[in-house]
């Protein structure tokens, strides 16, 4: 009887895979949407990029508490730093001696370091920035559209959990959690402190658990699929959507095998197996299909069933081997939740890290993989030049260019990355919150060393020089921060960032002037209860700030309709997406039901673009602004501030900039390209 329904069923087998498979390409090919990807992303040896990731934008703000976390009990850790589950992906992060419940945080925030403007500022030659691999996408970050021109132009470098977390797509257990994002200067007076600049104001980044995650599973964040179609090296790596297609494939198999109403039991097993293996097997002739390399390959016909009857489907395929034992991981694994993050005790610093648990003399205080830049000058920002340039006979287009023989100042990530004096190298560390870790020149409680050859990829790379390994696009080596004394809980973390940043930050805090009447726009914006000038008692515009007055005040003002009758510009926007018109204060009288009463004139700036080169241009007003009306009795809360593009203090020449430096004692000799006699060394940057 089983040979009569064998052919037709092979046949019918074939029919649905082709029809399948059809779907499958022609899908791939026109769908336009940024669908989920999957699997084999390295967080220590291979690209790490997040060029599409989610645009969501946050809908909160505020300071990230600086509470001091429970303490946790003594030889317990919530996260390891191990080699990751993935095949050839480095290292991963784990959950690690307790479960986490879906909608719980995971970790204290994440710095974001914005750079901007490299190609411009490198020019075209060809250069190596590793960072790029692990960046984010600049434009789901409040705030990050007024650092430059073009946002597109902004690397929004995460060096905590979104470089350290690997992508398991079907298996995605954290999510970023959007309204933890704050931007404001930690407890530092930007007005006054030659702290400002120095450090970013970005952070608090946070994760939390997307479903119930057991103990010892790895931890999967969203890359997004179109970090994968950007790298062809990673192959056809499949996405949710093949996974759903494999879904119906195995249904239909189901279907087969049990056709006319046989049971599966009554069928020969090896019939059943054999046509399993045809399914399994086609990868061979449509290899470069992320569908077919979606099926899961096991010779388990109970596993089969057990992905379609538990509604997880093929993508959970993985789901066992990404999960470690909880001893496996204390003895393979590096903890990463040893600090916590706060506003720093040292004045001027910003953030801090601090102790969440006691950390006796000799412990691994934080693991720190870190992301190599052969070439410092990378970090070098040049003052602009107008150049000439031909596009066509006789005519000549005037552009904006670097002036490279003018340098005025470096990227803000100079100052999160350890460098040498004898050598072109920068080391950036990423991990779980040493990115907060301070200097203490006089009593530092810890010290960098460097990582077992096991917990990094290429040890080797230590012997060789920067030329032979500088280029590779993957992250090879690894310190970690290891407690000098004793550490009690809640004690601030510190390391010593060397006498050359000690001598050089002395020098900073002795010849700083303070920018006059400097406020960050985002901290305006907090002042609700401030008495605001009028322009003729400060023109805001002139300290680096721009004024703008909300679109629903101006609707119940009544000059909403004639804003929009006259305007022509297209109407700019505030962080949360809501509709701003420029303003400007002409008088102010005091109210009382508000306190105070505002009359402004409201006006567009028409703007014309300029000079053009690589897509950094410029834009000017025409001769001078486009009056629209004048809006009366207007409270506080009508008003909304943005920074001017290039004005915030880590753009300002002013702002302090040093690498920490890396102790010589374990500095390889190898790598030193730059040697000099000691008397230079205190020129050195």
């Amino acid at each position: 009887m089983m040979t009569i329904f064998t052919v037709p069923a092979v046949a019918l087998f074939l029919f649905l895979l082709a029809s399948q498979y059809y779907v499958s390409c022609s899908s791939e090919i026109s769908r336009k949407a940024d669908v989920d990807a999957h699997n084999t992303t390295k967080a220590t040896t291979t690209n790490k990029s997040k060029i599409n990731q989610s645009e969501e934008s946050a809908t909160g703000s505020g300071e990230t508490t600086t509470t001091p976390i429970a303490t946790p009990k003594r030889g317990k850790c919530d996260i390891y730093f191990a080699p990751s589950t993935i095949p050839g992906a480095g290292m991963g992060m784990f959950a690690g001696d307790r479960a986490f419940s879906k909608g719980e945080f995971l970790a204290d925030g994440d710095l974001i370091i914005p750079s901007y403007d490299m190609t411009w500022h490198v020019g075209h030659q060809n250069y190596h920035f590793l960072w790029e691999e692990y960046t984010w996408k600049a434009s789901s970050f409040e705030g990050m559209k007024e650092e430059v021109e073009h946002v597109k132009n902004v690397k929004a470098c995460s060096p905590g959990f979104g470089s350290a977390v690997n992508c398991n797509l079907p298996l995605v257990n954290v999510k970023d959690n959007f309204e933890s994002r704050t931007v404001s200067m930690s407890g530092v007076n930007g007005s006054v402190s030659p702290g400002a600049g120095a450090f970013t104001i970005y952070h608090g980044r946070r994760w939390k658990a997307k479903m119930d995650i057991p103990a010892g599973m790895e931890l999967y964040g969203n890359y997004g699929s179109g970090y994968f179609r950007s790298r062809p090296e990673y192959g056809p790596v499949p996405f949710i959507a093949n996974y759903k297609i494999v879904d119906k494939l195995l249904t239909k198999y189901r279907r087969i095998i049990t056709i006319y109403g046989f049971k599966p039991d009554l069928i020969a097993p090896d019939w059943r197996l054999g046509l399993l293996d045809l399914l399994q097997n086609m990868t061979a002739i449509w290899d470069d299909s992320r569908t077919m390399n979606a099926i899961p390959q096991t010779k388990d016909l109970s596993a089969i069933d057990w992905l379609l009857e538990n509604g997880r489907g093929s993508g959970f395929q993985h789901y066992n081997t990404s999960i470690r034992s909880v001893e496996w991981l204390r003895e393979n694994g590096r903890c990463m939740t040893n600090i916590y993050d706060g506003i720093s005790r040292i004045p001027h610093a910003g953030r801090g890290a601090f102790a969440s648990t006691f950390i006796a003399k000799g412990e691994i205080v934080a693991p720190a993989p870190l992301i190599h830049i052969p070439n410092r000058d990378v970090f070098t920002l040049y003052a602009e030049k107008i150049s000439n340039v031909e596009k066509t006979k006789g005519n000549v287009a005037k552009n904006i260019v670097p002036d490279h023989s003018r340098p005025i100042h470096q990227q803000l990530l100079l100052n999160y990355c350890f460098g040498h004096r004898e050598s072109s190298l920068l080391l950036c560390p990423y991990g779980l919150l040493t990115s907060h870790i301070n200097h203490d020149g006089k009593n530092p409680n810890t010290r960098i060393q460097w990582a077992q050859d096991e917990h990094m990829a290429y040890p080797e790379w230590r012997e060789q020089s920067i030329d032979s390994w500088g280029s590779q696009e993957k992250a090879g080596l690894s310190f970690d921060f290891v407690a000098l004394r004793d550490i009690e809980p809640h004690e601030e973390i510190t390391i010593d960032y060397g006498h050359e940043w000690s001598i050089a930050w002395q020098n900073h805090v002795k010849y700083f002037r303070k920018p006059q009447n400097y406020t960050p726009a985002f901290e305006l914006n907090e002042r609700i209860d401030m008495v605001l000038p009028t322009k003729d008692e400060l023109h805001f515009e002139s300290v680096g700030v721009r004024l703008f007055c909300h679109e629903d005040h101006l609707r119940w003002a009544g000059v909403l309709h004639i804003i929009e009758k006259n305007m022509k510009e297209a109407k700019e926007e505030d962080w949360h997406e809501n509709p701003v018109f420029p303003c400007r204060i002409i008088h102010r009288t005091k109210s009382q039901s508000s306190g105070q009463s505002y009359v402004v004139e409201i006006f567009e700036r028409a703007k014309r673009k300029s000079y053009d080169w690589d897509g950094r241009s410029k834009w000017f007003p025409m001769n001078q602004e486009v009056f629209l009306v004048v809006a009366f009795d207007l409270p506080r809360e009508v008003f909304y501030f943005a920074d001017e593009v290039y004005q915030r203090p880590h753009h300002r020449p002013w702002s302090f900039r040093h690498d920490m430096r890396i102790p010589d004692d374990i500095f390889p000799e190898a790598w030193k390209n730059r040697k000099m006699k000691r008397s230079q060394y205190k020129y050195t940057r």
